[in-house]
């Protein structure tokens, strides 16, 4: 059996007789301070966001009540006509920005009430046709 001639140190090693201590960690480790909560922003993102679920319910109402509707936004994104989709989109009564793509399983509605690209908020509905 071999023999050291070292003792086992567990908060080192050992060189030439002599042991190495690692510092040992503080007892009281320093956590990240967090800047103090305010929920301003968020509470003024769920007002603009429910005026966008208010107008996303109106633009399906209209859709789903109406199949003449339904019909020409259908033929309409058929022909690759996206003025016209555009102008049956806002027809429904919506008062927001609209941006629409379809394609031939689709269509996408974004909803936006931001007023420049990092404001808050979008809301994308995206139906089969």
């Amino acid at each position: 059996m071999y023999t050291p001639n070292y003792y086992y140190n567990p908060y080192g090693y050992s060189y030439r007789g002599a042991s190495v201590f690692y510092p040992f960690p503080s007892p009281f480790c320093t956590r990240q301070m967090f800047p103090t909560i305010s929920t301003k922003q968020f509470i003024q993102s769920t007002e603009k966001y429910r005026i966008l679920v208010n107008e996303a319910n109106k633009l399906i109402n209209k859709i789903s009540t109406s199949p003449k509707l339904a019909q020409d936004i259908m033929e309409a994104a058929q022909k690759s006509n996206q003025q016209k989709v555009n102008q049956l989109i806002q027809s429904t009564g919506i008062t927001v920005k609209t941006k629409t793509h379809f394609n031939p399983d689709g269509i996408v509605v974004e909803l936006s009430n931001a007023k420049d690209p990092s404001d808050c908020c979008t809301l994308k509905l995206a139906l089969r046709w």
